[in-house]
């Protein structure tokens, strides 16, 4: 079996992981050349859904590059970090034990 231009090497890419940077470039550069995104869904395995985002990626961001994560939310609030910086400022050789209480 042949690859398309950006698939990955092995067989194994896992359900809904994220797409390289090539691959979206091939998926953009197909349908600019206007190619159904039906097709373009059956070549790089993927759903039409995928297509229509990077399309709407390209759209909004001019990017076809992953965007930046929210991450894991802060565990502490701006007003609790300016407490500890205080008690810490007040009293630099506290043990870590004391200050967790």
């Amino acid at each position: 079996m042949q690859r398309s231009f950006g698939t990955e090497i092995s067989g194994n890419r896992r359900p809904g992981a994220e797409l390289s940077d090539v691959q979206r470039a091939g998926i953009f550069s197909a349908v600019e050349a206007g190619e159904e995104k039906t097709e373009i869904a059956a070549k790089y395995r993927v759903s039409r859904r995928v297509i229509y985002n990077t399309i709407d990626r390209w759209n909004n961001h001019h990017t076809l590059k992953s965007l930046p994560r929210p991450g894991q939310p802060e565990k502490l609030t701006r007003r609790q970090k300016r407490l500890l910086l205080r008690i810490i400022r007040r009293n630099p050789q506290i043990d870590y034990t004391a200050l967790k209480c």
